[in-house]
């Protein structure tokens, strides 16, 4: 499981990394795939030893379709098809999540590459509270909606945009070895947990803001109903799907499916 929670939900410690092994399994054909996050293909420099890569080197993106088809079995509205699915995902699709991730020709993200994706990330939760404020539709909310099946949630908009303010890079790896993800959110509970990210592994200043933002979303939408008000992570996971979040798999599972070619 290479995006489990490490301990779990109701353990002590939760943390949620960026990736998409426990996002919406199955993944269709290629359900017995181990899916990977914000962990893309190999990083600069001359041609690796593939018996050595770690698994953020070996993973590659789904396409929209093969998402779609996905979601489709998952969904909570079970007389969705994949293409109506698919149409959905074109009009939430959020250009900020969609990125190639690490993304080509990227460096070791700096602390000035983190202040311009918290900028960015800030203003897309501004724009979005301000649309939910206003009664006017929103993408978001309702990617979170048809996700969980709730039709009222409530967005903390406020911790949000605080756990972006006080995200931080972690370059001597002591809250993630960081060999199956790019980002996560840990902490002892939900409510306040953090988000971290990995300072030692090269990516774009828009793969940067993708997995800044994917951290943002965890933990935002709440219930309102008697019970635990947050949402279990594949629920926020398949919200994210529908909101354009590059969706991957590890590779040499691909190849073991016999799938690699259909990528």
């Amino acid at each position: 499981d290479l995006g489990s929670k490490k301990g779990g939900r109701h353990a002590t410690r939760t943390t949620k990394k960026t990736t998409t092994s426990d996002r919406f399994p199955p993944m269709g054909k290629a359900s017995n795939s181990k899916p990977t996050g914000s962990k893309r293909k190999a990083l600069r420099g001359p041609k690796k030893d593939r018996s050595k890569l770690e698994v953020t080197d070996q993973a590659i993106a789904l396409s929209d379709t093969e998402v779609a088809e996905a979601l489709a079995d998952v969904l909570p509205t079970k007389l969705m098809t994949p293409a109506h699915v698919f149409v959905v995902m074109q009009k939430f699709k959020q250009p900020l999540l969609k990125a190639l991730i690490p993304g080509k020709a990227g460096r070791l993200p700096t602390n000035g590459m983190l202040q311009e994706a918290k900028k960015k990330v800030l203003g897309f939760l501004k724009r979005e509270e301000a649309k939910e404020a206003n009664e006017s539709t929103s993408d978001l909310v309702r990617a979170f909606q048809l996700a969980s099946g709730e039709v009222s949630l409530r967005f903390d908009w406020s911790f949000a945009k605080q756990r972006v303010k006080k995200a931080s890079f972690d370059r001597q790896r002591k809250v993630d070895k960081w060999d199956e993800c790019l980002a996560m959110t840990s902490g002892d509970t939900n409510a306040t947990s953090e988000i971290f990210i990995c300072g030692t592994k090269f990516m774009t200043q828009r793969a940067l803001t993708s997995v800044l933002c994917h951290e943002a979303l965890h933990n935002l939408a709440r219930r309102q109903r008697v019970g635990n008000p947050f949402l279990a992570e594949d629920t926020e996971h398949i919200a994210m799907a529908l909101l354009g979040d590059p969706q991957l798999v590890h590779e040499p599972s691909l190849i073991e499916c016999g799938l690699e070619g259909k990528k």
